[in-house]
């Protein structure tokens, strides 16, 4: 069975879109494989509401390990299984947290395993930061689009399964960031979504059942 990893940044919504990716498949009912940086394992079971609530949230790095569940993806008559996996947000440097940093270093070992590769960003942030400064590309460059999302980029050149999801299109400032990615990103697919709201998930969908 392949596994989707989604990855990116802290806060860009990648526990968010999993849960609600994954009741859009018509999950109602999550069964949640655990997978700690220490090799441990559980599993957990959460209804799609109390995900969100529990997962899910402003803070950063809420997700300090590899949460996987499996969804079954339709295209027409063909189901096909897959593993939608979670991660913890990268950051740039060393993290001063150690728990932190095996967390990192986890979700890496997953990016070198992972036949599909879902790249959260946050598009909101992007936009607005460009729109203050007035000057999309310095401004991305500033907020938003780190050092870590252009090495993610890069490596996911070089990967069939890599697509970039520009997020939080819900929120103002959202197509100017978008904008942003299409023209710094020509040759790579990059999808508008929200995690809060499922637009966009049809595509995502698509995609992932080509590569599943």
């Amino acid at each position: 069975m392949r596994r989707s990893l989604v990855i990116g940044s802290a806060n860009v919504g990648k526990t968010l879109f999993c849960i609600h990716f994954a009741r859009y498949l018509g999950l109602r009912q999550l069964r949640w494989f655990v997978e700690q940086a220490d090799g441990t394992t559980e599993q957990r079971q959460l209804a799609v509401e109390e995900a969100v609530r529990l997962l899910s949230g402003p803070a950063a790095h809420r997700t300090r390990q590899l949460q996987t569940v499996s969804l079954d993806v339709p295209r027409g008559k063909v189901n096909r299984q897959v593993l939608l996996t979670d991660t913890t947000g990268l950051a740039e440097g060393i993290h001063t947290d150690p728990l932190l940093r095996e967390a990192m270093a986890q979700t890496l070992q997953a990016l070198a395993e992972a036949q599909v590769i879902l790249h959260i960003v946050d598009a909101a942030r992007i936009g607005t930061s460009a729109d203050k400064a007035g000057d999309v590309g310095r401004a991305a460059r500033a907020v938003g689009w780190s050092p870590v999302d252009e090495q993610l980029a890069d490596y996911g050149q070089a990967v069939g399964g890599y697509l970039i999801l520009a997020n939080k299109m819900d929120l103002p400032g959202a197509k100017q960031g978008y904008q942003f990615l299409r023209k710094r990103y020509s040759k790579q697919r990059v999808v508008p979504i929200s995690a809060l709201t499922g637009s966009g998930f049809r595509e995502v969908r698509q995609h992932v059942w080509r590569y599943a």
